[in-house]
């Protein structure tokens, strides 16, 4: 009866917990190790396609000062040239080391018309980078890098 009632009494409390949940987003061990690691030579890269899809932020301007926990994102994706967008192509990579936080990131997401809206998200505090990409129908690639603080 006793384990009845407990699991009853989760049942009704974890959906009020889940409304104060926010998602952590970046491990503080993948923080550390981006924060920690030397920044990496890069070999100057092709010139972006012009007819590439457009990855834009909400609020860009809301990045040039620290953010504080929990934050929000929106994100927007414009395809050009009347191509179709390969929404499945998304992809979302952290740090110098470009760790996959795709299928997190996308966890916490609402699809909207335009692209994602990240809401009620945390990271450990710290320098961040985020590198967005997304193809059109015809493979072209749009890459978009982020970089933030958070107090």
């Amino acid at each position: 009866m006793r384990l009845k009632l407990l699991f009853l009494l989760a049942a009704v409390l974890l959906p009020l917990g889940q409304l104060c949940y926010a998602a952590q987003l970046i491990t503080p061990e993948e923080a550390l190790e981006s924060q920690t690691e030397p920044e990496l030579l890069l070999m100057q890269s092709a010139a972006p396609d012009p007819l590439a899809p457009v990855i834009t932020l909400a609020d860009l301007s809301a990045l040039d000062k620290p953010l504080k926990n929990p934050f929000s994102m929106e994100i927007f994706f414009k395809s050009q040239a009347g191509v179709g967008l390969d929404l499945s192509s998304f992809k979302a990579l952290y740090g110098t080391f470009k760790i996959d936080i795709t299928e997190r990131l996308l966890k916490e997401a609402t699809k909207t018309l335009a692209g994602l809206k990240v809401a009620n998200v945390e990271v450990p505090s710290g320098r961040h980078k985020i590198l967005l990409r997304i193809n059109d129908s015809q493979g072209r690639m749009a890459e978009k890098e982020l970089s933030f603080m958070v107090e």
